[in-house]
């Protein structure tokens, strides 16, 4: 009976040690499925958070890429619009280079034509004079052909020089006095191309050489009007 007692309370003892081991236990394991219970809930709630990110980023992926899209579209845009209007630039500036040119062959061939009608004038006129000196010396002094010559002879031996050297002088002046009207005009000329080359034309300047060289040929037109008066009244 004491061997039965002994043996029924080390069984009692052992049992409640089991019972103290299992609430043990049972409370690690209820501990255990607490902490897994939150871990649970923190990896959706991170797992939420990593979805709104994605979806964040997703939008902000289509954002740039239709702000990509409409800075090509603008830039594209740009290019033409840029190349548009520098053809059209280059077109306007071809225009303006052929009028400029087309206005420098105007102007030149005005000045030619100015010019040859100033030098047709100024012969005339050279030969106007030419005549009214003839005509006043032999109004004055009647002296026929032959007393001319005798003239020039005596004028050619008061000076020591033959009749032909005398000749040749008079004619020098002339050419003298032709060669320095052709020097003036080639001046002028020179003067008219140096304000066409200039690189901003000066219409100032333009008008003001045209106007000397008209203002010229008025005044030889006038004196030519002047010696051909008289004659006209004699005829």
């Amino acid at each position: 009976v004491k061997t039965l007692s002994e043996e029924a309370s080390n069984r009692k003892a052992l049992i409640d040690s089991l019972k103290r081991r299992l609430n043990v236990a049972t409370t690690e394991k209820s501990q255990y499925e607490a902490s897994c219970a939150k871990l649970k809930e923190d990896v959706e709630k991170k797992e939420q958070r990593i979805h709104a990110l994605q979806a964040r980023v997703g939008v902000s992926e289509q954002a740039l890429a239709a702000l990509e899209q409409t800075a090509t579209e603008q830039m594209e845009g740009l290019t033409q619009q840029s190349s548009q209007t520098l053809d059209r630039v280059q077109r306007q500036l071809g225009q303006a280079c052929s009028q400029l040119e087309q206005l420098h062959c105007f102007i030149k061939t005005l000045a030619s034509e100015i010019l040859l009608d100033v030098q047709e004038v100024k012969q005339q006129l050279m030969s106007r004079r030419r005549q009214r000196q003839a005509g006043s010396v032999a109004a004055k002094s009647s002296l026929s052909a032959k007393s001319m010559i005798k003239a020039k002879s005596i004028a050619a031996s008061i000076l020591n020089m033959s009749e032909n050297d005398l000749a040749d002088i008079m004619e020098m002046d002339q050419r003298t006095a032709t060669c320095t009207e052709t020097l003036r005009d080639q001046e002028w000329l020179d003067r008219l191309n140096f304000i066409l080359q200039q690189k901003i034309l000066s219409a100032g300047q333009l008008m003001e050489a045209v106007r000397v060289k008209m203002k010229e040929r008025k005044v030889l037109t006038e004196e030519l009007a002047a010696l051909a008066a008289p004659v006209s009244e004699k005829a």
